[in-house]
């Protein structure tokens, strides 16, 4: 019997240095794994890189292997807790297999993970971020389809389940190589092993939580990981584990803003903060601004805002003038035009369609809800959003979707928003479909009937286009776009690929349809209005790397009869939601009001921001602590105080 108690006890030491060196060979294998996946990932997208040095690249590497010490080290912690661990209570348990089993499903997981991460970056360039919480809402059969057709989902399928093949052949290869056997002999032996493995445990548990550091100070985790000047570097540093954990995060804090709590006298006071009256009893009422200067003589009989699926601003700049001067000829031209004031350039609310349209129809900054899924909730619209504050000066609400309905709940949305009627892709005629709606030029034909037979009527449309958009399938040779004027004179910064040409195309369509339909409704109506925009920016893919002033700015163009272009700085700035109280105050009489929570473009503030920047008149930054506080406290009024209005409607008290 004592020689079985001492056998089962060394049988114990035995399995725990064996599991010990069985970690530690997982910890090897998924550490090199996933620098493999960072520099494969640098490697497709190279071209981004043309102005990065060296020590920049390594640097992402270093970083990302001491960020990816958290996700291993939870890894390996699952195994040794499920697997080593029991070996020592249960010598005979098969801690192997389990070992295996667990270690396989990781590495087939990150495999699939680090495969779907490549499209998704071509998308958004981005690793995984928070279009995955709005994601779900989309359209499911339409993403597939654009997923299959547009950016070859099939072969990266394919492709991630043979790689996770070959990955859990070699994984097991590595687990099977034989482990040195070792046990402590002596009691004295026994104590030190058990103390070091105690002590080693918790040391390296201190240094992989905070990501190769025993503190927050010199820590690393996903949102002081963007420490380089390349977007690529810093969303290189971060593991799909980082990513999605970046998602939860984000997904937790607007949960937490949805849950946002403020007395009446805090509401006053933050209302206060932002310019609102403190005295009333309503929120939108706080914000009433009243129409003190009539600039246009006559009133716009029509107006349309025109939100261009992916309209940016940057074909508009000088450093792209080629291809910009042919892809937004006519954005361009009207833009130009004497009876036409803008922005220099603006953020768009943000990097997704339903941001943008949440913005124009509440009228409120970005906090990452959507409202649109809250229809029903609330007794009344929000009066700052698009709908109200033009049904107040007398205009008919249309919206106008070149897709779905149904998609993201917008139709519901709208209707609930102040609009008077909504029109779909299922009204109108159209030989140009695909999964996500029908052409532009079919849209703005539909537009022109509709506006045809209501002539005499003040009607504001709100347009949402759909062609700029995967799968790209429109045919704009024949509609006349010539792909060699594109071609011939491309920067370096847009590849010159058969795929990159149709995409511009798209633009190029877009931007003509748009034209057709603004100078079809002028002769009609001479005193028509127009807004050219866009929803967002960010999902054009460039060959070198850009800044934020090129992938994620939008034109804001004012149009028609008696607009003067002096009427606006000529470096003004601004953010999407401005379009409401600029149109207010552009075609509003003497003594009308409206509501807005922010000033209008002819009253430009000292600074401007989205869901992820900030623009002042000195540039636009990301984020972050390095913000001017007052900025900062500003944009945190902001927010809480539209949390709050989204969740608890109108009334204050």
């Amino acid at each position: 019997g004592l020689v079985c108690k001492l056998e089962h006890g060394m049988n114990r030491w035995l399995n725990w240095i064996q599991g010990i060196q069985q970690e530690i060979k997982a910890f090897l294998f998924f550490s090199i794994l996933f620098t493999l996946f960072r520099i494969v990932f640098l490697i497709i997208f190279q071209s981004q890189l043309t102005t990065t040095t060296i020590d920049s690249i390594l640097m992402s590497l270093w970083l990302g292997f001491r960020l990816s010490l958290k996700t291993v080290g939870s890894i390996v912690l699952v195994s040794l807790l499920f697997a080593t661990l029991p070996s020592i209570v249960w010598p005979k348990w098969k801690a192997q297999g389990v070992r295996k089993v667990w270690y396989g499903f990781v590495t087939i997981f990150f495999t699939l993970l680090f495969m779907g991460r490549i499209p998704f970056y071509t998308i958004f360039n981005s690793s995984y971020n928070a279009m995955l919480i709005n994601g779900k809402h989309d359209d499911i059969h339409a993403i597939i389809n654009t997923a299959i057709n547009e950016y070859h989902g099939i072969p990266y399928l394919i492709g991630g389940i043979a790689l996770s093949i070959v990955f859990s052949w070699l994984l097991v290869k590595v687990l099977n190589i034989n482990t040195y056997e070792w046990a402590p002999s002596t009691k004295r032996n026994k104590w030190i092993t058990g103390i070091l493995s105690f002590v080693g445990f918790g040391v390296l548990f201190v240094f992989f939580r905070f990501g190769g550091a025993f503190g927050y100070t010199n820590s690393i985790n996903w949102e002081s990981a963007a420490r380089l000047n390349s977007n690529l570097l810093n969303e290189t540093i971060l593991d799909d584990a980082q990513a999605l954990y970046r998602v939860k995060s984000i997904a937790k804090r607007t949960s937490e803003l949805e849950d946002i709590h403020l007395t009446p006298a805090e509401l006053h006071e933050k209302i206060q903060a932002i310019g609102g009256n403190p005295n009333s009893t309503r929120f939108d009422e706080a914000f009433t601004k009243t129409i003190t200067t009539e600039r246009l003589q006559q009133q716009p009989q029509s107006i349309n805002i025109i939100l261009g699926e992916s309209y940016g601003l940057w074909p508009f700049l000088a450093e792209f003038n080629e291809p910009g001067a042919y892809l937004v000829e006519q954005g361009r031209k009207y833009a130009a035009s004497p009876q036409a004031m803008g922005t220099q350039m603006a953020l768009a609310q943000g990097t997704g369609t339903m941001s943008a349209i949440i913005g124009l129809l509440t009228g409120m900054p970005d906090t990452g809800m959507y409202p649109n899924y809250s229809v029903g909730m609330l007794q009344e619209p929000y009066g700052l959003g698009i709908g109200p504050v033009m049904k107040k000066l007398g205009y008919k609400t249309v919206f106008w979707y070149g897709g779905f309905s149904t998609w993201q709940n917008v139709k519901n949305f709208a209707l609930e928003q102040g609009f008077d009627e909504f029109h779909d892709a299922s009204e109108m005629p159209s030989n140009e479909i695909n999964a996500w709606g029908v052409a532009d030029g079919d849209m703005f034909k539909a537009i022109n009937a509709y506006m045809d037979k209501h002539r005499g009527e003040k009607i504001i449309n709100v347009i949402m286009t759909t062609s700029n958009h995967p799968p790209y399938s429109v045919n704009v040779a024949k509609e006349g776009y010539d792909a060699d004027k594109v071609r011939k004179n491309l920067p370096d910064s847009i590849a010159n690929t058969d795929k990159q040409i149709n995409e511009m195309g798209h633009i190029w369509y877009a931007d003509h349809v748009m034209g057709e339909f603004i100078s079809k409704e002028e002769q009609s109506d001479p005193t028509s209005l127009f807004v050219i925009t866009g929803d967002h920016s960010e999902r054009f893919t460039f060959a070198h790397e850009e800044g934020p002033k090129v992938a994620s700015t939008i034109p804001i163009i004012f149009y028609g009869q008696g607009i003067k272009k002096e009427w606006l700085l000529q470096d003004a700035f601004g953010m999407s939601i401005q379009i409401i109280p600029t149109l207010a105050e552009l075609v509003g009489r003497t003594g009308q009001t409206y509501e807005a929570m922010v000033p209008s473009l002819f009253n430009q503030g000292p600074f401007v921001f989205n869901h992820r920047l900030w623009m002042d008149k000195t540039g636009i930054y990301v984020e972050d602590e390095k913000m001017p506080q007052a900025y900062a406290n500003s944009m945190k009024t902001m927010r809480e105080l539209t949390a709050w209005r989204l969740k608890h409607g109108d009334s204050i008290q």
